[in-house]
């Protein structure tokens, strides 16, 4: 009995690239030799064929739609994809797609591609899983409309949710708190403490660490899966400390301190400040959910 050969895996090295390029219709006008060697055709093989040979079962086609729109529509955009070798083997791509354009037109397209992180891999596995099913009782236009509202949820454009993987960084969770809006908010709320005691307002009020707007939001997401983490437990605790800190500088003050006294309570205030936001955006690239 004949046994069937399992697919494997290709890799691609680090100091390899695939470059091809194609016509606005698809069709393969030049292949470099490291393309040759991983899809498995010859370059005789593969001018003038549709790009599409390669095509994996496992890649929605809404993704293929997306990046011939932006193509097409003179813009560069990247993409993990996917690829079946001649043989049946296949190898995982982060594709830097880029039109060419003379004269106003776009004549060619060419695509530079480069190996992707594991997590990249694994996380792109699982989603075009998900799109290929929705794309089985839905219209292209619906599953595109489909990736925009998973997109929307997680609070990324495509070209940031891409530049995330790409660097190994977590995208499920970014959107739950906005590490960037609050740690100003703490800069600030910090300045306002010190201008008050600079200006010897020394009744001024430190708000206790639960009652600002990121100590709100940490309570609303303490049931999270996220916050069963090492880095949760550290931002909670530093940003209690920070709060504690204020207010044992506005004490100093009031007990006229000396003002290395007081500079070194808002080192202290500095220092886990640092550290909340340290551990937030750990947290934040790191979470893998």
């Amino acid at each position: 009995m004949e046994q069937l050969n399992t697919p494997k895996e290709l890799l691609i090295n680090d100091s390899e690239m695939i470059v091809s390029s194609t016509d606005r219709k698809g069709n393969i006008t030049y292949a470099n030799d490291v393309f040759c060697k991983f899809s498995g055709y010859s370059r005789a093989e593969l001018i003038s064929q549709p790009h599409n040979i390669l095509r994996h079962e496992d890649m929605p086609k809404s993704v293929f739609y997306l990046l011939w729109k932006r193509a097409l529509n003179g813009e560069v955009i990247s993409a993990f994809v996917k690829n079946k070798a001649k043989n049946g083997d296949y190898y995982w791509v982060k594709a830097y797609i880029k039109p060419i354009i003379k004269d106003g037109e776009i004549t060619q397209i060419t695509s530079y591609r480069k190996p992707i992180n594991n997590f990249a891999k694994e996380y792109m596995t699982n989603l075009y899983k998900a799109i290929l099913d929705y794309e089985k009782t839905h219209t292209i236009e619906e599953s595109m409309k489909f990736v925009e509202v998973y997109l929307d949820d997680r609070g990324l454009t495509y070209d940031q949710f891409v530049d995330r993987l790409s660097l190994g960084k977590g995208v499920d969770i970014v959107h739950k708190i906005n590490a960037f809006k609050y740690k100003n908010a703490h800069i600030i709320f910090k300045a306002h403490i010190l201008t008050e005691i600079k200006n010897k307002n020394l009744d001024v009020k430190v708000n206790d660490c639960k009652s600002c707007e990121f100590g709100k939001r940490l309570i609303e997401l303490e049931n999270e899966q996220f916050a069963k983490t090492k880095e949760w437990e550290n931002l909670v605790k530093h940003h209690s400390h920070v709060h504690d800190a204020l207010q044992n500088y506005v004490n100093k003050a009031r007990a006229g301190a000396t003002q290395s006294e007081l500079d070194d309570a808002v080192k202290e205030v500095n220092s886990d400040t640092a550290l909340i936001f340290e551990n937030l955006t750990n947290l934040i690239d790191n979470y893998k959910g």
